[in-house]
């Protein structure tokens, strides 16, 4: 009698915690807001330059306060094989690394209670440049993330 109360005490744990699973993915306050890092050695044969061009979101988990499904005047500067990038600040001088023919950045800030995450994923082709870029963001308890893909092509400068 004892292991079957065992065994219906431990299916009830299991089917417990498979609803609590289940509703906290639909509240959205699952991790939704990891991105990739940078992967790779760090890239030291990068041609300096400013890359602008329009990237149109392919993914959203969350939701923004703000709708944008295409980011106009996206802009990606490297020097030194450092890379400024993005739209929320985390992606500010910081290293691109190299991994085959991919070249990828990552940058995070924290403040004032807002966490934000910023990845780029990008391949090189004469003076264009093939892009994904992805922002995370998370504040009281809202997150949200989003993915943008595009060519940039290389500014006269």
């Amino acid at each position: 009698m004892k292991s079957k109360q065992i065994i219906i005490m431990l299916l009830s744990f299991i089917i417990l915690f498979s609803i609590s699973c289940k509703n906290e993915d639909k509240t959205g306050s699952g991790d939704d807001y990891s991105v990739p890092t940078a992967t790779g050695d760090p890239a030291t044969d990068l041609t300096d330059g400013n890359y602008t061009g329009t990237l149109n979101r392919t993914a959203q988990a969350g939701s923004p306060e703000q709708d944008q499904p295409t980011i106009d005047g996206f802009y990606l500067k490297i020097t030194a094989n450092k890379a400024e990038s993005g739209t929320m600040g985390a992606l500010a001088n910081v290293q691109v690394l190299k991994s085959g023919t991919e070249y990828s950045a990552y940058g995070e800030s924290n403040e004032e209670g807002l966490s934000v995450k910023e990845y780029i994923k990008f391949t090189v082709s004469g003076n264009n440049i093939t892009i994904t870029y992805i922002a995370a963001a998370s504040a009281n308890g809202q997150n949200y993330k989003l993915t943008y893909e595009g060519t940039l092509s290389k500014s006269a400068s």
